[in-house]
């Protein structure tokens, strides 16, 4: 055998082996970092942009990628893996797409009209919905083995986010555009009915727990078309469905989160990433960078704060990520108007 066949043979087995080792670090998606972009309001698709940090791995349009170019569907919201697939809510194409966690591959489509946010206790799952009057909306209980929605509560107002507690799902309702709501409305999983409410200040949106079970609530304030007529924002902290602790703060805020120790807050107010310690007795203003931002998450196992930057909302974004101790940042480059970030383990 002369030497250039030998040469010859010697690349085609290299080439080969990379191409495998590529596919194998293609084709498994059930952990990393998804950021969730929404698309060109009313003229474009959403994206999943995939990040795996431990192979430098970046893919733009996963959906696409994995589904033979088929389109994710305008204003993609948000995500959540529930067993062995993920379900994405995509808000104006008024569906749920299902997808295989491990190689992103379409299931189903669930229809549902305007979709928000999901939440979990690993044996429920609940994802939130606007009617189309914009005006009220229902929590509803998908079934997870038929990938159907089984079970719908009616609510005033618009419900988003939502945050498990033992077998009570607690469901901010926040303002439709130029009316006021002030409620956070208590399920009880078992029933499927609301069995109280709970009054905090205008327009809440975020909520989450801490170390010690205490629930925090952030409130936008209400819009009013004049701004003279906006109202101030708050946070609120609950226990046993009580408020103990009410702070004021800017008209706007959004995006709570907490650290992996429980006991520091961080959201998004008057361009700056804004903190506060549980144990803080008065809101002390704190802001660990500046930057206006469209959405903000936390990734408990590095303990860094990723921060969604929507650019012009018209083309590509990208995620910001800080370590708040040592204040060491870095960045990745996202589809359009990246809006919520997931992180799958």
């Amino acid at each position: 055998m002369n030497k250039f066949l030998v040469v010859l043979i010697g690349l085609v087995f290299m080439f080969s082996s990379c191409e495998k080792d590529k596919l194998v670090i293609n084709d498994d998606f059930s952990s990393g970092i998804f950021v969730v972009n929404q698309g060109v309001f009313q003229g474009g698709t959403g994206t999943i942009t995939f990040r795996n940090e431990s192979n430098n791995l970046l893919i733009n349009d996963l959906f696409a990628t994995k589904n033979s170019g088929k389109v994710l569907g305008n204003i993609a919201q948000s995500m959540i893996k529930f067993d062995d697939k993920y379900f994405i809510a995509v808000n104006n194409a008024a569906k749920i797409q299902v997808v295989n966690a491990a190689d992103f591959k379409l299931i189903r489509e669930i229809a549902i009209d305007l979709p928000r946010y999901f939440a979990t206790d690993g044996t429920k799952l609940y994802v939130t919905s606007y009617n189309n009057d914009f005006a009220t909306g229902k929590i509803n209980e998908i079934d997870t083995k038929n990938l159907t929605i089984s079970a719908s509560i009616n609510v005033s107002n618009l419900p988003e986010n939502m945050l498990f507690s033992s077998d009570k799902l607690y469901v901010t309702l926040t303002s439709p555009y130029g009316q006021s709501s002030q409620d956070i409305v208590v399920v009880d999983t078992k029933t499927n009915k609301i069995s109280k409410t709970i009054v905090t200040g205008d327009s809440p949106s975020a909520i989450l727990k801490d170390k010690n079970n205490d629930i925090w609530v952030l409130c936008a304030g209400n819009f009013a078309f004049d701004p003279l007529f906006n109202t101030l924002g708050s946070l609120h902290r609950l226990r046993d469905d009580q408020k103990v602790a009410s702070y004021t703060i800017s008209n706007g805020a959004n995006g709570l989160v907490i650290d992996n120790n429980g006991d520091r807050l961080y959201f998004l107010m008057d361009g700056k990433v804004m903190a506060h310690d549980i144990t803080d007795t008065a809101f002390e203003d704190e802001s660990i960078y500046d930057g206006f931002f469209y959405g903000i998450s936390y990734e408990k196992s590095s303990n860094r704060i990723f921060l969604a930057d929507a650019k012009d909302f018209s083309s590509a974004g990208e995620v910001l990520f800080i370590n708040p101790e040592t204040k060491a940042t870095g960045r990745f480059a996202t589809g359009i108007v990246p809006g919520f970030i997931y992180f799958s383990e």
